[in-house]
């Protein structure tokens, strides 16, 4: 192989455009996972959490209605709160295993409180 061919084959990007569609897509998935974390996650972690908030603010004496309230302007601030630390974790799967950690707690906590 002669010079000229060696660098015309160094020079050539096209044994790196799989690596960079792989790298690509792997970005892609992970921003998805992401997303959906951040969302839909977070959206089921909020409501979980304001279930257990009115339940509790409903055992400590206040009206049903009036805990009700309370909880659900306080679940603004909670799914922002939520979102943000899916967005601030090192990688999809740990926002993931993070939103489910909460999720369990927050799930036995309103089973016990459910006046049911």
């Amino acid at each position: 192989m002669s010079n000229s061919t060696k660098q015309a084959a160094a020079d050539d990007p096209s044994p790196l455009l799989p690596a960079a569609a792989v790298s690509a897509r792997r970005h892609r998935r992970s921003v998805t996972a992401r997303t959906l974390a951040g969302t839909l996650g977070a959206y089921g972690v909020t409501a979980q959490a304001t279930i257990v908030l009115s339940f509790m603010l409903a055992l400590c004496g206040m009206d049903r209605a009036e805990a009700v309230v309370a909880a659900t302007l306080a679940s603004f601030a909670i799914f922002a709160l939520v979102s943000m630390a899916v967005f601030h974790t090192g990688s999809a799967s740990r926002a993931w295993i993070w939103l489910v950690t909460a999720s369990v707690p927050l799930a036995f906590l309103q089973w016990v409180l459910s006046p049911l």
